[in-house]
């Protein structure tokens, strides 16, 4: 058999043909294989990747990448960079090597260096205003990683937005990369107050007064008054009106609340003292009327409504009014006494009329009533005196339940009384005149006895002092009727003024000269060391004269034509030979004894109508 030239013994020819085809496939099979072999060695079948993360550090940065042979594949593009972003790599397999999809081409593959991450920015510590721009200092706050914008700077106090931009490296915690408006704020700084004055006196010459107000900043100022009856008050501006009302004290408070920089300092006061002088008069036209007619601030009022048995009301528009609001019962070194403070008063005389005025303050052209003048005994003015309650009981002192002292010379009375104590002096002309300017401007009628009660008596004999005690008001008759003779009539807590016994009047006598009044109460005498004042005509008066020579003004009668029920109805008693006086009514039942009644006898006359009544002059 032969193989190309060859032949093999025993090997036909047909046979060595299929054994050289089958050589043949062999051989192609081989260099298939080899060829296949060879084409897997040179594929790169994965993309080369970056391993892990990079994050921003400021320093250049290259990945790790996963099914990178250097050997077969040369790496290009951006290997390395230093900030954040995502950058390109290639790989181009090297020669004789290919992709798996057969392509030789660079493969662009992305790696990412992330941004860092910072804190959001945050005030540190607290702003107060100052009146300056002042920004805050930051937590946080990296010039390098971030930008700053908005409102970092203010001078109002308030809340203010600064934005945040990170850098291009850096991103917020939470990953977010757009800006952050962190707020900060200016806080309000203490506010103050201050006033002046902070004490005000108003007055009829001064009725208004102005505080000023300091503050710091601009919070709104309000005022209110405590007692707006007494003063009112108005603002503009820094400046606050006060408008006195009537008298009396007032509180005004000053408030100023926040501002724009400042917080509501504390309130502030200011003591608002008002003196207005409130004058009450009234005015007698010297006709035969005893009605006086009210003027100044009395102009109005209605007359007095006292107390009559069994009555359920009573009053009067001066309960409330000074001085006599201050006609108050007390008791003085075992004395049950009634206070009267001091007022002033003008007497003034016009043709036949007169007009009394009485002013709760010093007043220009008035003078200090008589009973707290400066009597020349060393204790100059006094702001209160008292007068006895009740009479004298036999041991001079002014008390309840017990008779009255009578049968006692005015002497012997002033003794007496003047040893209870070195300011216990028998009641005197000035103190009786005193309590006769009150009850002419309250009541504004001569009759005391037609106006507040008959009083005098049971027409027989001295009664027990007290009959008063339960009226439950300072001004009336405990008798059913004001015509009912009776004890029991009291004015301003006053019992007795025209009822019991009458009273010696101290402080004055009768001579040749008419009236002598004495006001210094050492020097109280029956016969010496009294000032003339003039001559009173004896009888009902019916005129009068206006006398200041007795060291007060004061009045007294100049003409007597008068009844018990016309002009001043109370009869006056003259005698140049009797200079003792006494006033008042007493047990005899009489229309002509009321408040006004003056009569005189002589310095050894005593009699059972008569007793004494103490004052005290502190």
């Amino acid at each position: 058999m032969a193989y190309g030239s060859v032949n093999i013994l025993g090997v036909s020819a047909s046979e060595l043909e299929t054994v050289r085809a089958l050589a043949q496939d062999a051989k192609e099979l081989a260099e298939s294989a080899s060829e296949a072999i060879t084409d897997l060695t040179n594929t790169i079948n994965v993309v080369p990747s970056p391993s892990g993360t990079l994050t921003f550090t400021g320093r250049q940065q290259s990945p790790t990448w996963l099914n990178y042979d250097e050997s077969k594949l040369t790496l290009g593009g951006t290997t390395q960079a230093t900030n954040a972003g995502t950058y390109e790599a290639t790989f181009t397999p090297k020669s004789g090597l290919k992709w798996s999809d057969d392509t030789e081409t660079a493969k662009t593959v992305q790696w990412t260096i992330n941004r860092a991450s910072i804190a959001t920015p945050t005030p540190n510590g607290s702003l107060t205003y100052t009146g300056s721009p002042q920004s805050p200092t930051w937590t946080d706050y990296d010039t390098g990683k971030m930008s700053i914008s908005g409102t970092n700077s203010a001078t109002n106090a308030g809340t203010y937005g600064a934005i945040f931009t990170p850098g291009s490296n850096y991103k917020w915690a939470d990953g977010t990369t757009t800006a952050k408006t962190v707020n900060w704020t200016i806080g309000k700084a203490a506010g103050s107050l201050s006033l002046n004055p902070t004490n005000m006196t108003l007055n009829n010459t001064t009725k208004t007064g102005t505080i000023t107000v300091t503050r710091a900043g601009d919070g709104a100022i309000s005022a209110v008054s405590g007692s707006s009856g007494i003063a009112q008050v108005s603002v503009s501006g820094n400046k606050i009106t006060v408008t006195g009302k009537s008298s009396g004290v007032a509180t005004i408070t000053v408030k100023v609340a926040a501002g724009t920089n400042h917080t509501a300092p504390t309130d502030k006061t200011c003591r608002v003292e008002v003196n207005f002088v409130n004058i009450y008069g009234a005015s007698w036209d010297g006709t035969s009327t005893t009605k006086w007619t009210r003027t100044d601030k009395a102009a109005g009022f209605i007359d007095p409504v006292p107390y009559v048995a069994g009555a359920g009301s009573y009053s009067s528009p001066f309960d409330n009014l000074q001085p006599w609001a201050g006609m108050t019962k007390t008791t003085r070194s075992g004395n049950s006494m009634v206070a009267i403070p001091k007022f002033w008063y003008k007497l003034t005389k016009s043709g036949s009329s007169i007009k009394i005025q009485i002013a709760d303050q010093a007043t220009a052209g008035f003078s200090v009533s008589p009973a707290h003048m400066n009597r020349g005994d060393g204790r100059g003015e006094r702001d209160v005196v008292y007068i006895g309650r009740y009479h004298c009981a036999s041991d001079y002192k002014s008390k309840t339940g017990v008779s009255p002292k009578n049968n006692i010379t005015r002497s012997a009375a002033r003794s007496g009384i003047h040893g209870l104590g070195a300011n216990f002096w028998q009641m005197d002309f000035a103190m009786r005149f005193t309590i006769w300017l009150l009850y002419i401007v309250e009541f504004a009628d001569w009759n005391s006895q037609a106006k507040i009660g008959y009083g005098c008596g049971n027409n027989s004999d001295v009664q027990n002092m007290g009959a008063s005690d339960s009226m439950p008001y300072h001004t009336g008759t405990m008798q059913t009727s004001r015509t009912t003779y009776g004890v029991g009539v009291q004015y301003r807590n006053i019992e007795g003024l025209w009822d019991n016994v009458l009273d010696w009047m101290d402080g004055c006598y009768y001579n040749g000269n008419g009236l002598n009044l004495i006001l210094n109460p050492n020097n109280f005498s029956d016969s010496s060391g009294g000032t003339s004042v003039g001559t009173p005509s004896s009888g009902y008066p019916s005129a009068f004269n206006v006398a200041t020579a007795g060291g007060f003004p004061m009045f007294y009668p100049t003409a007597a034509s008068g009844s018990d029920s016309t002009y001043s109805c109370d009869y006056w008693y003259f005698g140049s030979s009797y200079p003792c006086l006494f006033v008042g009514g007493y047990y005899s039942r009489n229309t002509n004894r009321g408040l006004f009644c003056v009569y005189c006898n002589g310095v050894s006359y005593s009699h059972s109508s008569i007793g004494c009544r103490l004052q005290e002059l502190p």
